[in-house]
């Protein structure tokens, strides 16, 4: 097994790229360490003392429903067989 580390092999690979390819790795490595949301639980507790009104929820329900029918109007899409 060789004695490099995986830090070595990637500066390996990027210092063969030029600098526009380095700067796509470096935002790709940025978003890669960014915060990942929150834990279900914490979500919960926090909202636990949110209330809305059975009316309220119904019709956002009927707006989502409504927006996601919507993709009929997409055109067909259709592959060479």
């Amino acid at each position: 097994m060789s004695d490099i580390t995986l830090e070595q092999e990637i500066m390996d690979v990027v210092r063969k790229l030029n600098i526009e390819e380095q700067r796509t790795v470096l935002e790709q490595a940025r978003r890669l360490a960014e915060p990942k949301g929150e834990p279900g639980w914490l979500f919960l507790e926090r909202t636990q003392n949110i209330h809305i009104a059975a009316d309220d929820l119904k019709l956002m329900e009927q707006a989502i429903e409504e927006a996601f029918e919507k993709i009929d109007d997409l055109p067909e899409v259709k592959f060479d067989e």
